[in-house]
Parts: C-alpha cells; structure tokens; sequence
C-alpha cells in the first residue's frame, strides 16, 4: 500500500486518476477546492477526501496536517489542479491572467513545498499535469499557455534539484482530454468574442476547440500513463500523450516560419 496526493481530484483527469490508484490498493488522498464535488468521493474504499485551494497558503498547511494525522509519508503528489484561461494578451483581464498563474504555477509550488518533507521520507515521486499548449505557443489562450509554460520550467528545475536526493519528477504533456476544463475553454471564449479586436481569429479559436473536444482523449488514456509515472523507478521527464501532430511539426520549425504560418489563419 501507497500513499498519494492528488490535487484537483474532483475534476475529470483527477477523478480518474483516484479511481485507478484506490483500485490498486493504494490510499489516496482526494484534494479539490470543490466542496460539493468531493462529496462524491466520500466512501470510496482507499479514498479520503480532502478540501484544499492551491491558491491559499493557509489551506496546504491545513491539508498537510491532516494527512500528517494519518501517516507517517507520502510516496506521490500528483497535481492535476489547474484552470484554463483565454484571450488576446493585450485585452484579457489582469485578474484572469492572474488566476491562472495562482493555480497552475503557484498552486503547484505552494503545495510541492509545503509536502515535500513527507514526500522526502518516502522517496516519493511528483507528477505534474501540463499541456501540448507549451510546445508550440499559440494566440488567444495566453494566460493557459503562459502558465503551463512556467509550469513546465518549474517541473524541470524541480526534477533537477530532487535527483540529488534520489526523488523523481515527471511532467505528463496531454493533447486534448474531454473534460469540464476543456468543455468550459469553448464558453469562455465563445463569451468573449463580442469584445475583442480579433473577432475573426476568435472564431477560429472556438472552431479549433470544438474540434479538439469532438478528437480529444478520454481522461483515462492520460490516468493510464500519470500512473506508470508514479510506479516506475525511472521516470520519463516528460510523458505526450495524444499530441496533436501538427503542433509537435510546428514546436520543432523555427520561429519565423511558425509567424508567418499562423498570420494566414482565418
């Protein structure tokens, strides 16, 4: 038996990663700042769920002495806690540029340090959730990409400090996933595109979103591989799992090309 963190359990990749870890006869630790949500989670076997914001430095502490109440360590963190932001830089709202830094690169900090200790009596193993977004950057969803970008440096710097103590770090970088955040990225854009310079290129974010969902992975193809991350010796420092071809080509071409490529979308 195993003890693993997971934030945003509640949400579609998260849910299904609990799902897949209490099965294998590990306890995991349900964390989500959705109160009604981890409702659903209560009398699961191998489950305790847990309350916690990643955006409140009061919350981690609080979760961790829960779980420090339970046990004596943790093998694996698995950050699956984020948000989806959109829009053109020069317009979207401070605030949501904000909001998706705080959670998806600062939740990730927060809550890696404050578990650390009982990760590091473990040797425990963390596993964070990025995105295809920062292979190749493209407009309007800036404030997502920006920050799974940070994210994805902030895993690098982490792994590389760790393996001085024998502890991994692995960054999983999934396509599209059918999931309330990518369900939710279409509303928002599809609200913002009265109240843009770019109503054309807005459009065509919208377009490409609906495509991605009617393409896009169910969560348990990225569960699947988020779990051979934590059970391995050797992790990968990155895991693709259903990469759109087409940003993979274009995250190797250079820059300029890229520009010029995508000036002739509409």
């Amino acid at each position: 038996m195993r003890n693993i963190l997971v934030t945003g359990a509640a949400g579609g990749l998260g849910a299904c990663v609990c799902d897949r870890l209490a099965a294998s006869g590990d306890t995991v630790f349900a964390a989500d700042v959705a109160a009604e949500a981890l409702r659903s989670l209560k009398g699961r076997p191998g489950v305790v769920p847990l309350r916690l914001d990643v955006t409140s430095t009061r919350d981690v502490a609080r979760a961790r002495k829960r779980i420090e109440a339970l046990t004596d360590g943790l093998d694996g963190l698995v950050g699956c806690a984020g948000i989806f932001r959109a829009g053109a830089l020069v317009e979207v709202d401070e605030a949501a540029m904000a909001a998706a830094l705080d959670v998806n690169v600062m939740g990730a900090f927060r809550v890696v340090r404050a578990f650390f200790p009982l990760l590091a009596k473990r040797g425990g193993t963390v596993v964070l959730i990025g995105s295809e977004s920062s292979r190749c950057a493209m407009p309007f969803n800036g404030p997502y990409t920006v920050s799974k970008c940070a994210l994805q440096a902030y895993a690098d710097v982490l792994r590389r400090e760790l393996a001085f103590l024998g502890m991994r770090v692995a960054f999983i970088q999934p396509g599209a996933i059918r999931t309330p955040l990518l369900s939710g990225a279409r509303s928002m854009v599809e609200a913002g595109k009265d109240r843009t310079r770019f109503p054309a290129q807005m459009d065509m974010v919208r377009r490409m979103l609906a495509r991605e969902w009617e393409k896009g992975m169910e969560p348990a193809q990225v569960a699947r591989v988020v779990v051979r991350a934590l059970r391995t010796r050797r992790p990968r420092a990155v895991y693709r799992v259903g990469n759109d071809p087409l940003r993979a080509i274009l995250g190797m071409v250079p820059a300029g090309w890229v520009d010029l490529l995508i000036r002739t979308l509409r």
